[in-house]
């Protein structure tokens, strides 16, 4: 079996892969889109594997509109009301128009990821949002509720309304 079939085949069960090439992350992506009615998908747990790997994988693919594919077509379906949301963004993916699939309803988190890990390139950015309910795809799964406590909601960017900067921060520094 082709690697990216073998890929597919695992993220559709819920199994990361995280020493695979990008190429062969976007082949998989690609023949998800093509053959997802085939496929035998767990809608939960490609949920928890895109929780706590997504980062890496849309770093990976490089193309968002082939993630938001797959995600559309692979995440359980959000039923329920439009929500103020926030993110902590990386400065330079906000100015280049390529904010994140995840937000959350708690501003603390936000303000965590802002001023911590995305503030690490670039420096961070504090985002606010009106996600309506058509650019909710997923809400929060257990697994972000209880372990990571971060309840993240997996949106459409394109769909959020009137994105705000809430607050800046600087590059941070390692030492």
């Amino acid at each position: 079996m082709k690697k990216h079939i073998l890929l597919a085949s695992k993220f559709c069960q819920g199994k990361y892969e995280n020493d695979i090439d990008g190429e062969i992350w976007r082949d998989a992506f690609k023949y998800m889109i093509r053959n997802l009615k085939q496929m035998s998908i767990k809608k939960s747990e490609i949920h928890t594997l895109w929780t706590v790997n997504g980062g890496h994988i849309r770093r990976k693919i490089k193309d968002d509109d082939l993630v938001l594919a797959v995600l559309m077509r692979s995440l359980p379906r959000y039923s329920g009301d439009g929500l103020t949301l926030y993110r902590g963004e990386c400065q330079f993916l906000y100015k280049d128009i390529k904010i994140d699939f995840c937000w959350t309803p708690d501003i603390e988190v936000a303000t965590i990821f802002a001023s911590g890990l995305n503030a690490l390139e670039s420096g961070g950015v504090l985002l606010k949002t009106y996600a309506p309910p058509s650019a909710i795809l997923a809400g929060p799964n257990a697994h972000s509720m209880n372990r990571m406590r971060e309840f993240e909601y997996t949106c459409n960017p394109r769909l959020l309304h009137n994105i705000e900067v809430v607050r800046c921060f600087e590059k941070l520094h390692r030492t």
